[in-house]
């Protein structure tokens, strides 16, 4: 009986140790990605994304006003171009296209592992075929399957 309890109690603590490693990555995207978001975001599991959305224009005034999400994804380069050029975020990765418009997201100065991770899984062939289920076909920065 004495075993059985120290078990129970050890499987306990890894759950909870477990429960409580998962990184939260924020990401702030454009209202009109939220579908699209929101699947990807559930089929990660690594982490757990929390997304932030509004209008590209203000998320990145936000950004460049000092707030500090992982991620920053539009319906188009402009504006995670501009944080680049500010110095606030890498290169921007165009992860999908919807007829002439790329979309591109960037990794935020200061974001973590964990949100690299993610902006691969949206650029993987996983990742691009949940976004082709939305009408957006792959970016010129995707990854191709085996590559």
């Amino acid at each position: 009986m004495k075993n059985v309890k120290i078990f129970l109690l050890l499987i306990g603590a890894s759950l909870a140790m477990s429960a409580q490693a998962q990184t939260t990555v924020p990401l702030y995207a454009a209202d009109s990605l939220r579908p699209a978001l929101d699947e990807l975001a559930a089929a990660y599991t690594s982490a757990r994304i929390e997304v932030r959305y509004g209008t590209e224009a203000a998320l990145r005034d936000r950004i460049a006003a000092g707030e500090r999400p992982a991620l920053f994804v539009s319906t188009g380069v402009h504006y995670p171009h501009s944080l680049t050029l500010q110095g606030l975020g890498g290169p921007v990765k165009r992860f999908a296209r919807h007829h002439s418009d790329e979309y591109g997201l960037v990794l935020v100065d200061g974001s973590g592992e964990e949100a690299w991770y993610f902006a691969q899984f949206i650029l993987s062939p996983q990742g691009q075929a949940i976004l082709a289920k939305h009408g957006l076909t792959r970016g010129a920065s995707a990854l191709i399957a085996g590559k």
